[in-house]
């Protein structure tokens, strides 16, 4: 006959074990917080854990969008999703402390909402907003995503990024049309990421929302690719108006946070 004590053993050593795995899980972020990137064997030596055990944790962390792969090797690093939870991120790359000044003195310029945003599981997320002082203004939360061909931040980075993320990102593109002006096929976006890695911006013609415009450009690192890019978004009136000197002014802030950042530390 069963102990009458058997059913709790059972509860209580698998919620030892999903502690431990809860445990692990936040003792990988913080390692990985501490460096740029990491691969599974030396994760699994600073951990004391098993390369199959930090190859599940990692996964898991991917899949909720905490933790990204380098497509060109098998080394790890933190999101910029972490930045709507606590400032890990923000330390690890000194992106929001170098570009903080910028962005405000761009938001100062044209009294608009302006954006920092990177490249994450193709979505942007918002890293940084300085929001516009207008009556009617767009106002994302850092931290929250959209897709990235339907912003000028996305495009921007995308047609910054080594060729292996663009060619994968558009093999992989399944359009949701936001708008009449959203981008409709792999084709028609890539021709936009063409042509912004010429002119040196991205724009967003009402493609997410069909009032509103924004012009991006991106914030590139030492080997040339983009970490993340700059936008200033505002209401099609004021851009048809302005459009060009917002161009140029972010490509301006864009070219001098990069600089600063190959700089940094």
């Amino acid at each position: 006959m069963p102990s009458e004590f058997s059913g709790g053993t059972a509860v209580s050593a698998r919620s030892d074990r999903e502690i431990a795995s809860v445990g692990n899980a936040m003792r990988l972020i913080e390692t990985l917080g501490r460096q740029s990137w990491g691969g599974v064997s030396d994760l699994a030596r600073e951990l004391s854990l098993s390369k199959p055990a930090v190859d599940r944790l990692l996964s898991t962390l991917m899949s909720s969008g905490y933790v990204e792969r380098d497509p060109e090797a098998p080394r790890y690093r933190l999101t910029m999703k972490l930045v709507a939870i606590g400032n890990s991120v923000k330390d690890r790359t000194g992106l929001i402390e170098v570009a903080r000044p910028r962005l405000t003195e761009l938001a100062g310029a044209f009294h608009e909402t302006v954006n920092l945003g990177t490249l994450h599981q193709g979505s942007i997320v918002y890293a940084m907003t300085v929001p516009s002082q207008q009556l009617f203004r767009i106002e994302p939360v850092p931290g929250s995503e959209v897709p990235a061909y339907a912003t000028a931040l996305g495009k921007a980075v995308l047609a910054y990024s080594p060729k292996a993320v663009r060619d994968r990102y558009l093999s992989e593109f399944r359009p949701v049309p936001f708008t009449r002006f959203t981008t409709a096929s792999a084709a028609d976006l890539r021709q936009r990421l063409e042509r912004a890695r010429g002119d040196g911006y991205a724009l967003d013609d009402g493609e997410l929302i069909e009032e509103v415009c924004c012009a991006a450009a991106p914030v590139v690192g030492a080997d040339g690719n983009a970490v993340a890019a700059v936008s200033v978004t505002t209401i099609r009136s004021t851009f048809a108006k302005s459009g060009d000197q917002i161009i140029q002014a972010v490509i301006k802030t864009a070219h001098a946070i990069s600089e600063s950042m190959v700089t940094f530390r």
